[in-house]
């Protein structure tokens, strides 16, 4: 009997625990349209799943529109991390990519935020080396990290270091006008490392501005427009 009352007790405390991280699992899910010139080239999806102290991003980004007579890319990618006060340190990190003529599949996992790449394509020269990259996150931790939802007390402060498994890439963003119910930040998307002495001719620092529409006490970012070396990209919520 006493065996049986224990069980039932294992029981409830295992239901309990599980009720508690349903509930405080949270998914958040993002949607923009691309623009190149004004003209819609492809989209962008993803969603983040938050459970606890840990969080899980899938996204994926494929041409649309006018884009696909002319070429068809798809861009697949899932990342799982830690949260801590606010931050995310990913621990893997996957992706697929399909450009038509090419396909290639990577993977990153992190120890002790030392990122390791696994890729059948052998590394060039001129990449940056992965041991030299602790502290970096991944694409698709990086793309949350701007796209995603803020409150106002964190809206423009984010500064963090990107690591592609090749280039490193750092990421600013500041203040340039918070109002009642919109904000304005400035970014600049600059290249660091493992690019070619060609490349960094071509552009080295990128700017970058979102707006933002706040809804409740959140600040949602509507637009993000740069201006890269195709021309000016616009990312635009549906």
């Amino acid at each position: 009997m006493k065996n049986k009352q224990k069980l039932f007790v294992v029981y409830c405390i295992c239901a309990l625990i599980i009720s508690a991280n349903a509930l405080s699992a949270k998914t958040e899910k993002y949607s923009f349209d691309v623009f190149l010139w004004g003209i819609k080239v492809g989209e962008l999806v993803y969603s983040i799943k938050k459970v606890s102290n840990e969080y899980d991003i899938s996204g994926l980004l494929k041409s649309k529109g006018l884009a696909r007579v002319i070429t068809k890319y798809k861009f697949a990618a899932q990342t799982q991390g830690k949260l801590s006060d606010s931050k995310y340190y990913p621990t893997s990190y996957s992706e697929n990519s399909d450009t038509g003529r090419r396909k290639e599949q990577k993977s990153i996992t992190y120890q002790n935020m030392v990122p390791k790449i696994t890729s059948a394509k052998a590394p060039k020269l001129h990449w940056a080396k992965p041991k030299s990259q602790k502290g970096t996150v991944d694409p698709m931790t990086a793309i949350h990290l701007v796209m995603g939802d803020r409150i106002e007390k964190t809206l423009c402060k984010q500064k963090f270091n990107l690591f592609d498994g090749a280039r490193r890439i750092e990421i600013i963003l500041s203040k340039i006008n918070i109002q009642k119910n919109s904000a304005q930040c400035r970014g600049q998307y600059i290249r660091q490392e493992g690019y070619t002495d060609e490349e960094m001719k071509e552009g080295k620092n990128f700017p970058f501005t979102i707006e933002y529409i706040k809804r409740d006490e959140i600040y949602a970012v509507e637009s993000l427009e740069i201006k890269a070396l195709r021309g000016r990209t616009k990312f635009t919520r549906r």
